[in-house]
């Protein structure tokens, strides 16, 4: 019988040593003043307590200088500050601070398991999205099939398509017809008819219809398995934000740790080198500098400011995958957009009807006959056009005329709708943007109807706001030049690009990137999407109707689809940057303002700070901080017509 390993998971683990240091300390404390123990039982169990919350601490600060040869990380002041409490012992029974050293530790832990818990919990809500390589196909084995994984798939597989489903592999079709939606791939709204010898893509959606797939690729060298290719290289060559607390601690420890060694050392030099009173009394002042130095309330309360901010993005639909991307969109100065999907609804409507000899109300209702036995999308957009005009018909004979339109025969006339008028003559201008489909009653053009993508409702709104910070905006697409410009001209973005692959979106942003000038946010929801989001500093996904290799590629999803929901994001993040900002601003005012008392209080040598003032001076202002950071995540949503500047 085998047996079961058995691990505590890491969070249960360290509130299991905070409890037990929170018990030893405290009975410490019971037994300070008790004439029964002698203080090195004090001393024992205080150590003991300390050891138990400190031990990882302490091992990762030994790890740091050794290995890494970082000698002031923020690991390097906790300890400095926790043993110089201990330290204070030395100078008498009234001078036993135990518990400060303790307690110095304690806080620090907390702050780093509310950080960890933050982007552990915004994880979290994005592995619940299935993993392209584990995709299933189902295979032809004799006269059945059989579910395979896609990556075991080989060449010369006959893989079943369903409607609905996303292709599992690179092939051609073997034998059908049907509709393929390759605007995750492409950016073009328009669903591409594909028979047979027609190639079709992994990730693309199979709308409709009757197709099998000849795989032609191995998954290996597949279209989804070279744009994964591309993210993880994308991803490393992505430029992060360094933590605030690493930054900070690199310059204030080193500072404070020479500081407090000055202080202890240099008066008793110069004022006499024979005096033990003077070492004694500049001793404590160094000590007492430590103490109140140590940076609880920053280290708990700006972690504690990030995990409200994602805490709350999360309330209103935006889930940030880390705090770092707080930090980056402070200095954003490019937003690239995709078009299908984010900017517009990837969703095609009637932009306008043009009738030849019949009038508009006969055109729609001869029009409507013409797609109604059709599921092709230009079909269903029409069809809600008419309806929304009052017009519905029932016509049961019909047929679809591959890569051409539909044919039907109604009440004696025969209703056509292709994409091709049949005299040339009928045709409408060539710099039309948009789909166009015709309309001809027996044999006859009767005009045309142009088809376009809508754009999102915020979508304008969204551009608006950006220009309104100073951020430029640029439309990167793998549509056709009419219908980006179109898009481009229609929200007054600033640039845009056409047809471009996914490497083409890749290398764009790469050149914007090389110029240096601040952090750059592509938004996006498709497979081809997926490298640009990974490279980006922010890379923000669409997280209602995005591809699942876009969300996972992604920094920020927007869960509602609405790309003005990124403006709310650079409101949160600029908001609980300042929040982080004022806790770290008022924490060092105090103990600044502390540490130059105290060092008055040392060269006067009539009177001292008091230790239990530099403690509230270290865990009341803490206590403050966190208050004010936590409160973020309760205040409630502003209006959007509220403005801010960088």
């Amino acid at each position: 019988m085998s047996k079961r390993s058995f691990a505590i998971p890491k969070s249960i683990l360290l509130w299991i040593r905070v409890g037990i240091s929170l018990v030893l300390a405290l009975l410490g404390l019971l037994w300070l003043n008790e004439e029964n123990f002698p203080w090195w039982v004090n001393l024992f169990v205080m150590s003991a307590s300390y050891l138990v919350i400190a031990y990882d601490i302490i091992v990762n600060m030994l790890k740091s200088m050794i290995f890494e040869h970082q000698f002031f990380e923020e690991e390097t002041l906790m300890v400095l500050a926790s043993l110089g409490a201990f330290a204070l012992r030395f100078f008498g029974p009234e001078s036993n601070e135990y518990f400060e050293g303790v307690l110095v530790i304690l806080l620090f832990q907390i702050g780093e398991f509310f950080e960890d818990l933050a982007e552990e919990k915004s994880r979290q809500s994005i592995r619940s999205t299935m993993d392209l390589r584990e995709q299933i196909a189902l295979v032809r084995k004799g006269d059945d099939f059989i579910e395979t994984p896609a990556k075991n798939l080989q060449i010369g597989d006959i893989v079943l398509l369903r409607a609905g489903e996303k292709c599992p592999c690179d092939g051609v079709i073997s034998s059908g017809i049907g509709y393929f939606d390759e605007s995750s791939l492409t950016g073009e709204a328009m669903p591409l008819e594909k028979q047979v010898d027609d190639p079709v893509y992994s990730g693309t959606i199979f709308l409709f219809g009757q197709t099998l797939v000849r795989v032609e690729k191995e998954y290996e060298n597949s279209t989804v398995s070279h744009l994964l290719a591309m993210v993880e290289n994308g991803a490393k060559s992505k430029s992060k934000a360094t933590r605030f607390l690493t930054r900070f601690s690199r310059i204030y420890t080193p500072v404070v740790t020479v500081l407090a060694t000055l202080l202890s050392v240099l008066p008793p030099l110069i004022m006499g080198p024979g005096e033990m009173d003077y070492w004694r009394r500049f001793l404590y002042v160094g000590l007492n500098f430590l103490v109140v130095s140590c940076p609880c309330a920053i280290v708990i309360s700006v972690p504690l400011a990030y995990f409200a901010g994602i805490g709350r993005a999360s309330k209103h639909g935006i889930l940030v995958k880390g705090a770092s991307f707080f930090d980056v969109a402070e200095s954003l100065r490019l937003v690239a957009f995709d078009k299908t999907g984010t900017l517009t609804n990837g969703m095609l409507y009637v932009e306008r009807i043009v009738p030849i000899g019949m009038n508009k109300s006969d055109f729609i209702s001869a029009f409507l006959i013409g797609e109604s036995i059709s599921n092709h999308p230009i079909a269903n957009a029409f069809r809600v056009f008419a309806r929304n005009k009052g017009k519905t018909v029932q016509v049961e004979k019909g047929e679809e005329i591959a890569g051409r339109g539909a044919n039907v025969f109604y009440q004696g006339h025969q209703y056509e709708v292709l994409n091709q008028p049949k005299n040339s003559e009928n045709a409408c201008p060539k710099d039309t943007i948009g789909i166009v489909s015709y309309l001809v009653v027996d044999g006859v053009d009767q005009g045309y109807a142009v088809f376009a993508d809508s754009l999102k409702e915020n979508a304008k709104k969204t551009i608006e706001k950006l220009h309104r910070i100073g951020v430029e905006t640029l439309l990167l697409s793998g549509d056709k030049e009419a219908n980006v410009e179109r898009v481009s001209w229609a929200l007054n973005l600033d640039s845009f690009a056409y047809e471009l692959t996914p490497e083409g979106k890749f290398e764009y942003l790469k050149k914007e990137k090389e110029k240096n000038k601040g952090a750059i946010a592509f938004i996006g929801d498709g497979i081809n999407d997926a490298p640009s989001l990974s490279f980006a500093d922010i890379g923000v996904a669409m997280g209602g109707l995005g591809s699942d290799l876009a969300m996972s590629s992604a920094d920020v999803l927007l869960m509602t689809d609405d790309p003005l929901s990124f403006v709310d994001f650079l409101h949160l993040a600029h908001k609980t940057k300042r929040r982080a900002i004022a806790c770290i601003s008022f924490a060092l005012t105090i103990k600044v303002g502390l540490m130059i008392l105290s060092t008055i209080a040392g060269f006067m040598g009539t009177w001292s700070v008091p230790l239990f003032v530099s403690v509230l001076g270290d865990t009341g202002v803490t206590l403050l901080c966190v208050l004010l950071t936590i409160s973020l995540f309760w205040e409630r949503k502003k209006k959007r017509k509220r403005k801010f500047r960088r």
